[in-house]
């Protein structure tokens, strides 16, 4: 008796098909994922820079509005803050603070893109002491 086994498995042409269908679908959804690590990433960084301003005035509030935390006391090594590393590995933070005789004390706090990361293309964000903000929040 003639018994013929069939051997079940893929072709090489269904396997490229497949193949080929994966890299389409991979090639379209990778900069929309690329997209979103860009937003999620500024989020952290706004975030950052929201907390920022809430310690300056509570800082403020605490010293009878003698002036705000410079650079090194509010970011600098044993600052009150301290950017996680989901921020500082894209984002450079920075912390200008004023305080003239005459005038009120302000700060604004910065958060710059670092060149040749993903966010290198992003705008710089800034929040100051009155509670203005620029780039894209």
């Amino acid at each position: 008796m003639d018994v013929r086994r069939r051997i079940s498995g893929f072709t090489l042409l269904e396997i490229l098909i497949a193949i080929s269908i994966i890299s389409l679908l991979a090639s379209i959804g990778y900069p929309s994922y690329q997209q979103y690590i860009v937003t999620a990433n500024r989020a952290a960084a706004q975030q950052f820079l929201l907390e920022a301003a809430s310690v300056q005035q509570q800082y403020l509030l605490a010293r009878n509005g003698d002036g705000y935390a410079s650079q090194d006391a509010l970011i600098g090594p044993g600052g009150l803050l301290s950017p996680p590393s989901s921020i500082s590995t894209f984002y450079t933070i920075t912390n200008v603070t004023t305080s003239l005789p005459t005038d009120p004390p302000t700060f604004t706090v910065t958060a710059t893109p670092i060149v040749d990361s993903i966010q290198q293309h992003d705008s710089e964000l800034t929040i100051n002491n009155i509670g203005s903000k620029t780039g894209v929040w």
